[in-house]
């Protein structure tokens, strides 16, 4: 295990606020224990309210493209908003809207 300090703990956690990762996805691709970053954010005092990045949903563009056994339907549509993901598959371009600003 590697020793680190609460500097490069608090680096840790600003890094993955900052992502958009879910804490398990962040913690695996840096071969740390989900479990204790979690720990070390209590222990440190890390509140994510008051680190978290705006409360706007980035949105990032990527190949969209049409469900090809359903014309007009969209497929591969990818939702993220911190640690949930949902995966839109057949989903029509109108239903999308109604659901970003439902959302909104």
């Amino acid at each position: 295990m590697v020793k680190r300090t609460s500097k490069e703990w608090r680096g840790l956690f600003e890094a993955h606020a900052a992502s958009g990762m879910t804490e398990i996805r962040f913690c695996e691709e840096r071969g740390l224990c989900p479990k204790y970053f979690n720990l070390r954010k209590k222990q440190l005092g890390w509140a994510r309210e008051t680190h978290a990045p705006s409360s706007f949903v980035r949105i990032q563009k990527g190949p969209i493209e049409e469900a090809p056994h359903a014309p007009g339907l969209l497929s591969g549509v990818v939702l993220r908003l911190g640690r949930c993901e949902w995966e839109l598959r057949d989903v029509s371009a109108g239903c999308l809207v109604q659901l970003m600003r439902a959302l909104a």
